[in-house]
């Protein structure tokens, strides 16, 4: 942790940018895989609920992005940091 304490505030915010950039790059290329590919299935499953988020979402892969998708639904972690 140290480093970043040495990093100048504008130093920071490009790795910061950079990092995050990485990140959405990564993921949204990764949920493209799910898709394109039908043998390919991304699941949300809860007790004897199960849903196919390839059904119910208009886009997979632009989902990071979008505040109103299959993640903001079913994420707990989301919810919990949104409501402290």
């Amino acid at each position: 942790m140290t480093l970043f304490k040495k990093m100048s505030d504008q130093d920071f915010k490009i790795l910061e940018r950079y990092m995050r950039e990485s990140i959405e790059g990564t993921l949204h290329d990764f949920l493209r895989i799910f898709e394109e590919h039908e043998n390919f299935k991304l699941v949300y499953q809860e007790g004897v609920e199960e849903v196919n988020l390839n059904e119910i979402s208009e886009m997979l892969k632009a989902e990071p992005l979008s505040e109103d998708g299959w993640i903001e639904r079913f994420s707990k972690e989301i919810n919990r940091i949104d409501s402290e």
